[in-house]
């Protein structure tokens, strides 16, 4: 009989240890949905320009979720594009305000191998959190700058 009480006694702990939980905080995370509608919207892009170039989106670690390779693509735009949008992801910024930076005498960044200081890298952002990033290389760098910002207006994020 002793037993009853002590597994009532328990399941009364449980239940009162569960109700004081701390609540769980929920994160938003870029889908790989979400990842095929912004390569979507950014090869439309370069497509209007009569160009090739490659499309790559990251998670907010700079790991791979999605990648296109347009027809003409180079091999420097097949390997920078992944690079532009992980260097976004990391530091939560486009890749773009590096050249400024540059530009403006700190040029300690490039000793940061991260640092991909051209255009076409754009950070993820959904409720003001970086969730990922998209990375985008052309032979022209202001078709790489149009299509990862124009990108973001396909998940309305940036």
């Amino acid at each position: 009989m002793k037993k009853l009480p002590t597994a009532l006694l328990c399941g009364a702990v449980l239940c009162a240890s569960a109700q004081a939980a701390e609540p769980v905080n929920q994160i938003a995370v870029l889908t790989h949905h979400q990842a095929q509608q912004l390569l979507a919207k950014a090869e439309q892009i370069i497509d209007r320009h009569h160009i090739g170039g490659a499309i790559a989106v990251v998670d907010p670690f700079g790991q791979l979720i999605a990648y296109e390779r347009l027809d003409g693509a180079t091999l420097a735009n097949s390997e920078l594009a992944p690079k532009k949008a992980h260097s976004a992801a990391a530091f939560g910024a486009p890749t773009a305000s590096f050249q400024q930076k540059i530009a403006a005498g700190n040029i300690g960044l490039l000793g940061n191998p991260a640092v991909v200081p051209l255009p076409g890298g754009e950070p993820v952002k959904i409720d003001g959190v970086v969730v990922g990033a998209i990375g985008v290389s052309t032979p022209d760098g202001n078709v790489d700058a149009e299509a990862a910002q124009g990108a973001l207006s396909a998940l309305k994020a940036g």
